[in-house]
């Protein structure tokens, strides 16, 4: 079972008709729509007021300061947190990977980036997002890490991956939100991040729409509030 947490409501992985019907309909966005929205979002930047860039940027930061929170809690005693990101192809790091290495730094951990993953070219037809292959290299790599963090969204696993996948991996925390700073990111599709909560391959999604669970967390500060606005998480019940 996977629960949907504010900073959780209960989310089960289904077979048979209802995974292709949401994979064809709520499967990851049409390339189009991607391209046009992070278009739309660098031409409203220069236009921008400090209060409105204030706007803009104010979902990222606090999506980075509970990303840090959650990475933190999963890794525990071990310092170290391995790093998915996309590599050379995409430009430079973003300005989320750059606040969320300082914000784990903060808090005492070292950050490695143990894959800089090609995640295929946005502006032409095809497949992006991070390969399997990828994904199992990054995790053998992460041996001795509190936790691996992919800011590259979830793997593309098929069962016969997903058997791959040792059982003594860290912990595995993927962001998976449409944007990521200054950049685009990888959107995730709720029920295939079901699928990889049960098959224990990732322990926790942060994904894009607020969140409609009860507050639980007693936790009122504004990032917290503003990450709830925008933003949901996904992990397995205990």
């Amino acid at each position: 079972m996977v629960t949907r947490t504010r900073l959780t409501k209960l989310v089960r992985a289904r077979s048979g008709p209802l995974n292709i019907f949401a994979r064809r309909y709520f499967g990851p966005p049409r390339l189009e729509l991607v391209v046009f929205g992070f278009a739309l979002f660098l031409l409203l930047i220069p236009a921008c007021k400090p209060k409105e860039m204030q706007a803009l940027l104010g979902p990222s930061q606090a999506l980075i300061s509970v990303a840090a929170e959650e990475a933190a809690n999963l890794a525990g005693a071990k310092k170290q947190v391995a790093l998915i990101t996309h590599d050379g192809s995409w430009g430079p790091p973003s300005s989320a990977e750059e606040a969320l290495q300082h914000a784990l730094k903060k808090r005492g951990f070292t950050v490695v980036t143990v894959k800089s993953a090609s995640l295929g070219n946005p502006m032409l037809s095809g497949a992006i997002g991070l390969k399997a292959a990828d994904y199992l290299e990054a995790l053998q790599k992460s041996t001795g890490s509190g936790v691996v963090l992919s800011l590259v969204g979830a793997p593309q696993l098929t069962p016969d991956e997903i058997g791959r996948v040792s059982a003594e991996h860290p912990p595995v925390l993927i962001i998976a939100t449409a944007m990521l700073g200054d950049k685009m990111g990888i959107r995730g599709d709720p029920l295939q991040l079901a699928y990889l909560l049960d098959a224990q391959v990732i322990q926790l999604a942060i994904l894009d729409g607020p969140d409609t669970a009860p507050n639980t967390s007693g936790k009122k500060d504004p990032s917290s509030e503003m990450f709830a606005q925008h933003y949901h998480i996904l992990r397995k019940a205990k």
